[in-house]
């Protein structure tokens, strides 16, 4: 039996590890996503601009991320890959404790965007967990690495939904906890983790690697093929990110003659969103390994792709027109369980189909299609909120953002076709 087969020594303790890294950084990360519309309104941004605003904040975090990538690749896969995970860890800390002390707008999307340089550590986890897993274990622990980002994003706006709406603390006390957390998880990958070596060493330069990575990624048709459908999912689910918080609300208080009836800030709305927000992203998540079992087996991963993708469009739809917070979660939910599918779907196809050589480089990478989707969407979402929010204080009309987020769904299930000619390329 090879070293592979067996799987590295402390396997399961850096599995468990990575998992609960991924989890820690996610779940600030997601206070910070569900209610920067809500704390901009608090800075005094008008209504009217908060969607676009919140856009632009979002999409800058990923506009400034997206070229760093094959740079901590190279770094990682050169030199360590624990600094590339303590780095990142560092950063989401600041980050953190910034959004938390901020009180005017500019202050909030700084912090925001600054979070940027938080990310490329997700890659480097996932390649790592890849090679030190037992062969036998492989598939399941990528699951519930890939698991623990969805669960992060639930119970991050869960816990403020209960501390903000139950308790009537502060954003600040929730974003306190997550910081703390992602300081205990610094420590334990200082002190108790190992820094796992690549199985297949690079040589050069840091930027030689970095393009090397690049390229050969590029060129292999399984990569590309997996790539153009996760950038697809992830851009449709971002793209209601900055709306649904203000649909919720909308929902929630009802509107009223030239505008909402209370401030979006207040414990009862903010409870509402974290709650709504954190509730169906669990729900998502959990339902999604299980879907993904039933699917993938039954239909495999390309066709299982399609008809997430269609799922999400109808999903879209239905949080356009529904008239209660029932409904509202039914088709939030069904977006939770689509994004965590189809990056489990995705992240399973390279971990799998890739060849070896590149695979490492392949799984790090995959962030640039993630990183793309975000800021497609998100940059889109802040296009379509201008035009369907017509004068300040109103919260109609969002419509078009939702309609737009279904349109690259249903795109996305015509990419999907290329996973079925890598599928029949690979069979001959």
């Amino acid at each position: 039996m090879t070293r592979t087969d067996r799987g590295h020594p402390a396997w399961r303790r850096i599995v468990a590890v990575y998992i609960a890294v991924q989890f820690a950084e996610i779940f600030g990360v997601s206070m910070i996503y569900s209610y920067l519309p809500l704390a901009l309104e608090g800075a005094g941004v008008p209504i009217g601009e908060i969607a676009s605003l919140t856009g632009v904040a979002i999409a800058g975090l990923f506009v400034v991320g997206a070229p760093q990538v094959p740079i901590w690749l190279a770094i990682a896969e050169l030199r360590s890959r624990r600094l590339v995970i303590v780095r990142s860890g560092l950063i989401a800390l600041a980050a953190l404790v910034a959004f938390a002390a901020a009180d005017q707008a500019w202050q909030l999307v700084a912090s925001t965007v600054a979070l940027g340089f938080w990310l490329g550590n997700t890659g480097v986890m996932l390649a790592t967990i890849r090679e030190v897993a037992p062969a036998r274990e492989r598939a399941r622990v990528i699951s519930l690495f890939s698991a623990a980002a969805p669960l992060g994003f639930a119970a991050g706006p869960l816990l403020a939904a209960w501390l903000i709406g139950g308790l009537g603390l502060t954003l600040a006390a929730p974003i306190a906890i997550a910081a703390l957390l992602n300081a205990l998880l610094i420590v334990t990958n200082i002190v108790a983790i190992p820094d796992v070596r690549p199985t297949v060493r690079q040589r050069g330069s840091v930027l030689q690697v970095a393009r090397r990575g690049i390229v050969e990624v590029l060129r292999d048709p399984i990569a590309r093929a997996g790539y153009i459908i996760l950038m697809v999912a992830i851009a449709g689910e971002r793209m209601l990110r900055p709306a649904l918080p203000l649909r919720i609300a909308e929902v929630s208080i009802g509107p009223a003659v030239g505008g909402i009836s209370e401030p979006l800030a207040t414990p009862g709305v903010a409870g509402a969103v974290g709650l709504l927000i954190g509730t169906t992203s669990l729900v998502g998540a959990l339902a999604a390994p299980l879907v993904a079992t039933l699917t993938f087996s039954r239909f495999g991963i390309p066709r299982s792709a399609a008809l997430a993708l269609a799922a999400g469009a109808a999903a879209a739809l239905s949080i356009a027109v529904a008239p209660t917070l029932p409904l509202l979660a039914l088709g939030v939910t069904a977006i939770a369980a689509v994004s965590a599918l189809l990056q489990a779907a995705v992240f399973t196809w390279l971990a799998e189909r890739v060849a070896p050589v590149r695979r490492s480089a392949a799984l790090s990478l995959s962030l640039f299609p993630l990183y793309a989707g975000n800021v497609i969407g998100l940059a889109a979402a802040s296009a379509a909120a201008r035009v369907g929010v017509p004068r300040e204080g109103d919260l109609l009309a969002l419509t078009p953002v939702f309609a737009a987020s279904a349109l690259i769904f249903v795109a996305g299930v015509g990419a999907t076709s290329l996973l079925d000619r890598r599928r029949a390329t690979l069979r001959r």
